[in-house]
């Protein structure tokens, strides 16, 4: 992608991700669904502003009970499968029970 095309795809994704549109489709989940949120600043991110899109979470997993929070690690959303794999990784476990281990 070229830089325009970049920008583009990364406002398009910033409107879905909003409560108002990617809510309705969480609220629908009726399959168990782990997080593993970044609490680390993304490139280009302004003050608090991605803790204040993680708090969304919440309402979430306040409205949905497949949908939980399995870890808060310290990287941001670029790192997170390089550095924190084994958070990830007990997130599936968690999903896919005893059975699968």
């Amino acid at each position: 992608m070229n830089a325009a095309q970049q920008a583009e795809s990364n406002i398009e994704l910033g409107e879905l991700s909003r409560t108002s549109e990617l809510g309705p489709v969480l609220d629908r989940l009726a399959v168990q669904t782990r997080y593993v949120v970044a609490s680390g600043t993304s490139l280009g991110s302004k003050g608090d502003e991605q803790e204040v899109i993680r708090t969304s979470l919440d309402g979430v997993t306040a409205r949905n009970p497949n949908i939980k929070v399995s870890a808060k690690v310290a990287s941001n959303h670029g790192a997170l499968l390089k550095k924190d794999a084994p958070a990830i990784a007990e997130a599936v476990r968690d999903v896919a029970g005893p059975s699968a281990v």
